[in-house]
């Protein structure tokens, strides 16, 4: 760009001289070149020279005109690659600065202002103090001093103290002349390493349990217990019983860590969820007339969705599955109807119903309303965790509606089409 100009400058001595050359010939023609010369000179890079002969005054005019509309176009790129880079900035999830030595903000993203929880004058190059984060200040300090990246984690403090994670590294083009300033939350990481603790202890005390049940028994049944006719029956069924809880638990684990891969798969095809619900609810009706309810189901065909079939029964199963072991009189209905973007399936009973304050948080792994009720029917407090990843699976969503006393109603919603692209 500095050749541009510099070629300008050339051009423009070049026209004064053709200006005291040719004055006595052509004042009129000379004023204009003058005016387009001064617009140009300006930035007005849309001036042109109007070429009406085809003396040196016109050979300069085009020249000049080829000179504007090469300048243009080499702005033109130029605005157009800055907007690309400043999209992109702004786009990052981390906030991001650059430093002059003396800490003078000479850019920063959209990020960076909102973690620090300041707005910059409009136009004006402010002093990293101006953050009034001092973490930030002695961070970017001590790397500038030592001349080497540097990364921290810092707190910085709006109305909650955010734990973050700092970086400072120079940016490099012969000599040092600024500092690239990254500021990264750690909220995500430490939100999923206490998921993770969680679910590990989750997991192993529901392991423990049947583990510990099976054991006992089979320790009084190898320490005499073989030889009590009277109970050795029902020692045996509890370990079967605590077998089968167990075998659940690994089948959920198995299921939910399927649906959670990041290259989890599905095999989407065309069905019609109102047959798939139907052709389910046999096993299902049986299960519900032995503890004397009624399953009903509202499902007409037409209900196209593309769709991983497995999957979708998994969710529906897990659904019905609770809805009927939870509901001591009554009724369970089920009903496939048109959704905002597909169909829609839902799955309510005339159950207990669940507390407003529990709704919120009935999908998460291992979560359970009712603790003793929950293990004593064998759930293994997964059901609901799958059904969510199911669907999410599919791009869809899930939800759950009751009140104490009146009932429970789970649904879920997937889209006609099939997953979007970045779901699929």
């Amino acid at each position: 760009m500095t050749g541009l100009w510099v070629a300008g400058v050339a051009l423009l001595v070049v026209v004064t001289f053709v200006v005291w050359r040719t004055r006595p010939r052509s004042a009129g023609r000379l004023r204009e070149l003058r005016a387009a010369v001064d617009a140009l000179a300006a930035g007005r890079l849309d001036t042109r020279i109007p070429i009406e002969a085809h003396d040196e005054a016109a050979a300069l005019g085009r020249s000049l005109n080829e000179f504007a509309t090469a300048v243009k176009g080499r702005l033109t790129e130029a605005g157009a690659e800055r907007a690309i880079r400043d999209a992109v900035l702004e786009s990052l999830p981390q906030g991001i600065a650059l430093l002059s030595p003396d800490l003078t903000i000479r850019h920063a993203n959209r990020t960076f202002w909102t973690l620090v929880g300041t707005e910059p004058a409009a136009g004006a190059r402010p002093n990293l103090a101006i953050t009034r984060q001092p973490a930030l200040e002695e961070i970017a300090s001590e790397a500038i001093r030592r001349g080497q990246p540097l990364v921290r984690e810092a707190s910085l403090y709006l109305r909650e103290r955010s734990d973050v994670e700092v970086a400072v590294a120079p940016v490099r083009e012969g000599a040092v002349e600024a500092w690239l300033l990254t500021i990264a939350s750690l909220s995500p990481e430490r939100e999923m390493a206490t998921l993770r603790r969680e679910f590990v202890a989750n997991a192993s005390h529901e392991l423990k349990t049947p583990l510990t049940s099976i054991r006992g028994y089979a320790e009084t049944l190898l320490s005499g217990g073989l030889e009590d006719r009277e109970h050795r029956g029902r020692f045996v069924e509890t370990i079967r019983d605590q077998a089968v809880r167990l075998e659940a638990l690994v089948e959920d684990l198995l299921e939910l860590a399927d649906l959670e891969r990041p290259d989890a798969e599905l095999d989407l095809k065309d069905w019609d969820i109102a047959a798939i619900v139907r052709e389910m609810a046999p096993p299902y009706e049986e299960m519900a007339r032995r503890r004397g309810l009624a399953l009903e189901i509202e499902a007409r065909t037409g209900s196209h969705a593309r769709c991983d079939r497995k999957r979708i029964e998994v969710a529906l199963g897990n659904l019905l599955d609770n809805a009927i072991k939870y509901t001591d009189s009554g009724r369970v209905k089920v009903r496939v109807e048109p959704g905002d973007r597909g169909p829609r399936v839902s799955v309510a009973d005339t159950g207990p119903g669940i507390p407003a304050e529990h709704l919120p948080r009935v999908f998460e792994r291992f979560y359970r309303v009712e603790r003793g009720r929950s293990r004593a029917l064998g759930g293994t407090g997964l059901g609901l965790a799958i059904v969510k990843h199911a669907i999410q699976l599919h791009g869809g969503r899930v939800g759950a509606e009751s009140r104490p006393g009146e009932g429970s109603r789970f649904w879920f919603e997937i889209p006609a089409g099939g997953p979007p692209p970045a779901v699929s």
